[in-house]
Order: structure tokens, then sequence, then C-alpha cells
């Protein structure tokens, strides 16, 4: 069976279960008593029709938006009470994860620009070391000229440091993540420029030797605090293609449904931030040994990943 023939067999009661999830609100309570049964009917068979389409065409672009119909679906048909345990625990470990996994791909093109970005002005910077020096503040250059970097907290300002910290780092990724409401253009700027700024300041530090002590100091967070702005950016980029191609779908539907699933990206991105601002605000500055940092930064980017990985994909696939 082609890609063409299975979607136009089935077209109507997707349309028809998108229409349900429209008119439910977030809540299973908008419905009414025969429109409820016939969600729950209908996202069985949309569930059994997400399977073949993994199976069969895993990489068309009918599955990824089936993909987001059948969450936001899944999301009514097991809703409990919002105060429920049980809804908070399924939430965490279900929910979230699998709408992060579900995201990978626009996480990985964020990666790939910043990278592309990252590594050329780094080249650049290494082989035109001045113009590079001179694209900093004067400040930064004078603290480098007399090899000092600009990380220096002093302990007691890093209870106030670390607060500001993470208020700064959800800024830059709710603008990545908002920027997708601009067809992807605010987004896309933010990974251009941050790529290119954070490719020219480690090849002006290195320039000055002093690389390994950048490092040392961003090893315990930066892990963490790449990975949230990654995914923000990727959410941004969803919301970019839901509105640059919706598809079967209206505009509307489809960046609702797209929405849906990157909320709940940016609630993860909040929260990692959070842990990711106190590292830095704490432990980065300190004078613990290079291999505690490295630790640090390691097993927590280890465990984010973890969760979006393993716990993301075995909770993905059990709602299909």
């Amino acid at each position: 069976m082609t890609i063409d023939r299975f979607v136009e067999d089935r077209r109507a009661r997707w349309a028809r279960l998108g229409q349900l999830v429209s008119a439910a609100r977030g809540g299973i309570r908008g419905l009414k008593t025969d429109e409820v049964l016939e969600l729950g009917r209908l996202y069985r068979a949309s569930t059994s029709d997400l399977a073949i389409a993994r199976r069969d065409f895993p990489r068309d672009i009918a599955t990824e938006r089936l993909n987001d119909l059948v969450a936001a679906a899944h999301a009514l048909v097991y809703s409990e009470a919002p105060t429920s345990a049980r809804r908070l625990r399924r939430f965490v470990l279900r929910e979230l994860p699998g709408s992060v996994h579900a995201q990978l791909r626009w996480t990985g093109v964020a990666f790939v620009i910043t990278a592309i970005f990252t590594f050329a002005t780094f080249a650049l910077g290494l082989a035109f070391p001045e113009i590079a020096a001179n694209s900093l503040p004067q400040q930064t250059r004078d603290n480098l000229a007399h090899r000092q970097l600009w990380t220096s907290i002093p302990e007691g300002l890093r209870a106030i440091a670390g607060p500001l910290i993470i208020v700064n780092n959800v800024q830059v990724a709710v603008f990545a993540f908002v920027g997708g409401m601009t067809a992807g253009a605010l987004t896309l700027y933010l990974l251009v420029s941050n790529g290119a700024l954070l490719g020219t300041i480690f090849a002006v530090v290195h320039t000055y030797g002093l690389a390994g002590d950048l490092f040392t100091f961003i090893a315990a967070h930066v892990f963490l605090e790449l990975s949230s702005i990654f995914l923000a950016a990727g959410a941004g980029l969803r919301l970019a293609w839901a509105i640059l191609r919706p598809g079967e779908r209206s505009r509307r539907d489809a960046l609702r449904l797209a929405g849906a699933q990157s909320v709940r990206v940016m609630l993860l991105v909040v929260f990692v931030l959070g842990c990711a601002g106190l590292i830095e605000g704490f432990l980065s500055p300190s004078n613990a040994p290079a291999f505690v940092k490295v630790g640090v930064g390691l097993t927590t980017g280890a465990l984010l990943w973890f969760y979006i990985l393993v716990v993301g994909r075995v909770r993905r696939d059990s709602t299909a």
C-alpha cells in the first residue's frame, strides 16, 4: 500500500478525531457523552494506524502529523483530575518525556545549525585572531590580556548570581521557543548568533592559552545548559514547521497540536535550566577540582538524555 492510499483510506476518521480534540479544548468534560465514546473509538483506531505508519512509512510527514494527533487524543482519553498523584506521575514518566522524544528531529536541527557556526567561527578566529578579539567587549579583552577570565563570582555573591543566571538562561530559551511564531526567523537568528559567539569566544580564549581554564569553569553546567537551549530552539522550529507546512489540517489546528507538545518541552527546559543555573552559580566558580566539575557535568547530562532517549522512547511507543 502506498502512503497516498493509506492516508486517503483513513483521512475521514483522523479529521473527525481532530475535530473532537479541538472541541474538547484540553478537557474531556467539554464533550458530550456520545462524543466521548466516539473519541475513544477513534483514538484506538488511530493508534493502530500510527503503529502501521511507523512500521511502513516512518519518515513520511503524514506519520509525524498522525503522531501529534494521537498524542493530543491520548492526553484526553487518559485525563484525570489535575491534582491526582497518579496523573502527575503519568505526566512526568510518560507524557513529558514522550513529547520531548517526539521532537528530537527538531532538537537535532537546532544542534546542527549551532555547531556549524560554532566550528566555522572557531576556525576563522584561529586564522584571524585580531579580528576575533576585536569582536569581544573591551573589558573582556583587558581581562584576557592579564590572563584572567570573566568567570569568577565572589562567594558572597553566588546566592544572588545563581537566580540571575537562571533568569537570563530562561529568557534566551523562551525567545528561542517563541521565535517559532516568526516562522522560525528569530529562532534561527538566535542559533546562528549564539553559535558564532561561542566559536569566537573559544578561539580568542585559546589564543591566550586559557581554553583549559574556561573548559574547567563550564564543565559542570554546559551539558545541561546547551541541551536546554537546543530543546527550546527545537520546539520553536516545530512551531515554525506547523505554520509553514500545516498539511491537511488548518494552520490553526496544526499550530495548536504542535504547541501542545512544545509547551511540554519547555516545562522540562525551565526545570533543567534551573538546575544548570544553580550549578553555574555555586559549583562552577568554586575551587572544586576539575574532575569533580567534569563528573557533575557528565552525570547530569547523562541523566537528562537517559530521561529523554530511553524513558521518552519507551513511553512514546507505549501510546501507539
